[in-house]
């Protein structure tokens, strides 16, 4: 099982991904399992990569939402083809993602304000700065 890993990292910085290949080719497991397509993969190309390779090696693949994915049938285009085309709007809503991301840090940056995600525990974003501080923690009561 692999432990809680972002479908959003490069499929080569994913090693327990790498690691469940390399047990379905070893015959220690059958299957992938996935909550759905887009935690397997965010980039189409590591999408299909990794299935390609589940099934070169006689595993399959799981996923919670829809069941099997079963591979590729030449009397079946249509199979690949909607298996592809959630990969590549995986990969879309990525990017417009990251995208929003950047332009909101932007924005804030350009206006003088704290744009670096949550603050440590313990520090506290000043209000219309940059600029972090430590604030003591206190028991309620």
């Amino acid at each position: 099982m692999e432990k809680a890993v972002s479908g959003t990292v490069a499929g080569d910085e994913r090693p327990e991904l790498a690691d469940a290949l390399l047990w379905i080719e070893e015959k220690k497991a059958h299957a992938i399992i996935a909550p759905n397509l887009d935690r397997l993969a965010r980039e189409l190309v590591v999408q299909e990569a990794a299935l390609a390779q589940c099934w070169q090696q006689g595993g399959r693949a799981f996923m919670a939402d829809q069941g099997e994915i079963l591979p590729d049938d030449p009397e079946d285009p249509m199979r690949t083809a909607m298996r592809q085309m959630m990969g590549v709007f995986a990969q879309l809503d990525r990017g417009m993602t990251v995208a929003k991301l950047r332009r909101g840090r932007r924005i804030k940056g350009e206006k003088g304000q704290y744009a670096y995600g949550a603050p440590p525990y313990g520090w506290h974003a000043q209000s219309n700065s940059q600029y972090l501080w430590m604030g003591l923690v206190t028991a309620a009561g």
